[in-house]
């Protein structure tokens, strides 16, 4: 009789009855494992079933587990329904693929780790991904029940259907990435019981149940996470979800990320079913508990269920009736003091918000904000010229505004409008400069890099001599940014101040080998800041008849316009200047502008939007091969042309520096400088475009990084503090925050406040009036607004205010009191207290 069954399992297994060593099959001999070398290959396979007895899941998991620590780095698993598969692995940064065939039971994957890269060829029992923390699990089948069950990391991709209760008890520790889970069809009954984070998505593709994609009382429970569908669902837990449609957030995230799963599990095909319409799909999100309890679900409150039912039915403590007389001294289970595993520190200003981190001059607008908070707006206009001597022009006008990009205001409704605060400096005078220190400086270059390398040195004391090349000062943003996007009213005003603090200006200096040779003898440091006014141009037949956009720009600004009316105009290169590019040639009456690029275009803000209202098309991926002057056409590689009346070629331009002497290293065309701007000549610095192109914001950021490591060289004064890292996001408590209808401005016609007109006086009023608002709205991220509501949520009174005789303040812990529970850091809305190890 076992004879016969056992030629029947031989019959019906997948592998053979003594599988050889040499394809890494692994062999069960008296209980233990014998492990073929693996040092000659990264690849393996192991068997689930040798010579006809199937193998225990203890041992195919040290099997798996020993392949691993020889070397393997792919296994290849013939399994026969063991549990936990591919799981309790630690790669140690290398990546560990498993492939699985034949029948599988029960926990694959499950606590599986990053790295950790499980293919099941079929479907799988229950509870895969159990307790995952990393691995990235795709199921070319279906999978039971308990699918993804308490997963913390990781990725579960299901190329079938979900059985009951999968994705219960997820969670999501903000660290790391949140786990996700893609079922391509349905899931079965009760799917996200208890969820606190991570995202699921259901296609709702083929599903078995068309009318009811997510099965019966979903989201019971759930409190975190999201979940994206796609179908028709009869009902779920509507006192602990809420149903939505999808933002433009979302959707971007599902398209971008619907992509790789869809090829993981070979449905590729689907891809534009699938993305066609952003209203096929919906999310489930949690309500929030001060969502829930605002909601009241609940008729009665629990003392009052407790004094009118159950007292009435138990008596009075119900089965803690003999404790109630009890003594209610507090036992000391709970540590303050040195036995605390944690305690709080108040990190005020450790962190940088956003904002003044992503500002490349770190201008700290929290700080402004702080000040108009208190109605000192004239201080907060002031405090952004000891960062920069333009704000106006820069932060007003030309700026992409990097700190309102990542304005963590804007997560909730819209950013705060701190381009404001730069417009309505334009009037301020020119701060006290420090004592003269009698060293002189040296600047080659009056650009934007320039420019603020001399001013931060001037108000330190120094004399500044600045050489420019031109007759002009303002570099680039003088002779190339358009008039319309910089008013010539505005540039002028603020360079006004650098007479005021005495700068030595020499302009039309051309600076040569034998004039370079000379300011470096007369000089302690010279600041090379000649920028990059040298086109690049792409050589292809017909090239010399192509215009530079350095020249077009120049030309224009100069009043040299040409005439471009009825004229078709192709731009090469769609990045900003090209945008600028493009604008010009409309106000020069073009009749249509192409901007074409061999990638995707890095054209963005202000440039991008002005080009594009205007009428200008960019088209991508194209590579220039010829242009017919006759024919007045551009043709490219791929056999296309455009009718082009005028090409302006916009690929960057480089810097001139044949006047330095070899000493100074360049690398490809560029000064090579360290993270403070010094060149091989420790008396020779360099900044700006002379380095690497960048933006205008970067050129200022880059001179005073430069002017505070060459005040700390002539003085020996305190060296400039290394940059604070950014603030975690995560720790600012936007919950706090309501988003709110916000006026919308634009910059003013009338750039500054001493315009002779009630136009400009009024302007300047709105916009001071705005400034306010933003302030108050500023969610001072690191740094403390001064609430008190930690002090208020500490029970045992641990936290306690300290105002110093200058005026300012701490937040300081009793050790004595505090246990360490970690609330003034959760209740904290600006992230200020961090819990640290107590050691």
């Amino acid at each position: 009789m076992r004879a016969k069954n056992s030629k029947k399992l031989k019959a019906k297994s997948n592998t053979p009855p003594n599988p050889p060593l040499s394809k890494g099959g692994y062999v069960l001999r008296k209980g233990k494992t014998s492990l073929p070398s693996v040092a000659q290959t990264k690849a393996i396979t192991i068997y689930g079933r040798i010579n006809g007895h199937r193998v225990s899941s203890r041992i195919l998991e040290e099997q798996i587990q020993q392949a691993v620590r020889d070397g393997a780095r792919e296994l290849h698993i013939i399994a026969d329904g063991q549990h936990g598969i591919g799981g309790r692995i630690w790669p140690r940064n290398e990546i560990i693929k498993i492939i699985v065939e034949g029948p599988v039971g029960q926990r694959l994957g499950s606590m599986g780790m990053f790295g950790t890269e499980i293919i099941v060829k079929g479907s799988v029992s229950d509870d895969v991904g159990w307790i995952n923390c990393g691995a990235k699990i795709t199921v070319l089948g279906d999978v039971t029940n308990g699918a993804f069950n308490a997963a913390a990391q990781g990725i579960l991709y299901v190329q079938g259907s979900g059985g009951a209760r999968c994705d219960t008890m997820t969670k999501h520790n903000p660290r790391f990435d949140p786990p996700q889970s893609w079922y391509f069809r349905n899931v079965g009954d009760s799917f996200a019981e208890f969820k606190a984070g991570g995202i699921a998505v259901v296609c709702g593709v083929d599903s078995r149940n068309p009318s009811n994609i997510l099965g019966y009382r979903p989201c019971v429970g759930m409190v975190g996470g999201t979940i994206y569908f796609r179908g028709p669902i009869q009902e779920y837990s509507e006192r602990d979800v809420r149903l939505l449609d999808l933002t433009p957030q979302d959707w971007e995230w599902l398209k971008t990320n619907i992509k790789p799963f869809l090829e993981s599990i070979d449905r590729i095909s689907y891809y534009e079913e699938l993305t066609n319409s952003q209203d096929e799909w919906k999310k489930l999100i949690a309500y929030t508990p001060q969502e829930k309890r605002s909601r009241r679900w609940f008729k009665m409150s629990i003392t009052d269920f407790r004094k009118n039912y159950w007292e009435k039915e138990v008596g009075q403590g119900g089965i803690f009736a003999p404790y109630i007389e009890h003594d209610m001294t507090l036992l000391p289970y709970i540590t303050t003091g040195k036995d605390r595993r944690n305690k709080p520190v108040w990190a005020n200003e450790k962190y940088l918000p956003p904002c003044a981190y992503n500002c490349p001059t770190h201008i700290p607008s929290h700080k402004r904000a702080a000040l108009i908070r208190q109605g000192k707006l004239h201080e907060a206009l002031e405090l952004v010229l000891q960062y920069s001597p333009l704000p106006a022009t820069v932060c007003g006008q030309i700026c992409p505004n990097l700190c309102m990009q990542s304005c963590t205001r804007g997560q909730i409704d819209k950013p705060l409008g701190i381009d404001r605060l730069g417009r309505l400096a334009i009037d301020l005078p020119a701060p006290k400069k420090a004592e003269p220190t009698g060293h002189t400086i040296a600047v080659i270059g009056g650009g934007p890099s320039g420019l603020s390398a001399a001013w931060q040195l001037a108000l330190k004391g120094h004399t500044v001599n600045i050489y420019e090349s031109t007759d002009k000062l303002g570099g680039k943003i003088e002779l190339c940014i358009p008039r319309e996007r910089l008013p010539q009213e505005v540039l002028q005003k603020e360079l006004s101040r650098f007479k005021e603090i005495g700068v030595n200006i020499y302009l039309n200096e051309k600076i040569n080998q034998e004039k370079f040779e000379e300011i470096y003898k007369n000089h302690e440091i010279v600041v090379v800041a000649c920028g990059a006014h040298k086109p690049r141009l792409i050589p292809f037949p017909g090239s010399e008849h192509v215009v530079t956009a350095y020249d077009f720009l120049r030309n224009a600004n100069i009043g040299s316009l040409p005439d471009l009316n009825g004229k078709k105009i192709v731009i090469i290169g769609a990045g900003n200047v090209g945008m600028d590019v493009a604008s010009q040639a409309y106000n020069c009456g073009a009749t249509s502008v192409i901007a074409v690029d061999i990638q995707k275009p890095a054209a963005f803000g202000k440039e991008m939007e002005t080009a594009v209202a205007k009428g200008t098309q960019i088209i991508w991926p194209k590579f220039t091969e010829r242009y017919d002057n006759n024919e007045k056409k551009l043709y490219f590689k791929d056999g296309s042309s455009l009718d082009a009346d005028l090409v302006i070629m916009s690929v960057g331009d480089v810097p001139i520096l044949d006047f330095l002497p070899p000493s100074i290293h360049t690398e490809k065309g560029w000064i090579a400088v360290n993270e403070i701007g010094q060149t091989s000549d420790v008396k020779v610095f360099a900044i700006g475009d002379a380095t690497r192109l960048g933006l205008v914001t970067h050129a200022i950021g880059q001179g005073r990084i430069a002017a505070e490591s060459i005040h700390y060289q002539l003085m020996h004064a305190p060296r400039w503090p290394e940059t604070k890292q950014v603030i975690p996001y995560e720790r600012i408590k936007t919950v706090y925050y309501e988003a709110e209808h916000r006026i919308q401005s634009h910059p003013p016609t009338l750039p500054h406040r001493g315009g002779k007109t009630r136009e400009g006086v009024e302007v300047w009023a709105l916009e001071s009036e705005l400034c306010k608002i933003d302030a108050d709205k500023c969610m001072s991220c690191g740094t403390c607004r001064d609430c008190h509501m930690c002090e208020y949520a500490c029970y045992w009174g641990a936290i306690s205010r300290v105002e110093h005789e200058d005026g300012s303040y701490e937040y300081i812990v009793d050790d004595e009191k505090c246990i360490g529970c970690g609330f003034c850091a959760g209740i904290c809305p600006c992230g200020v207290w961090e819990m640290v190890e107590n050691i």
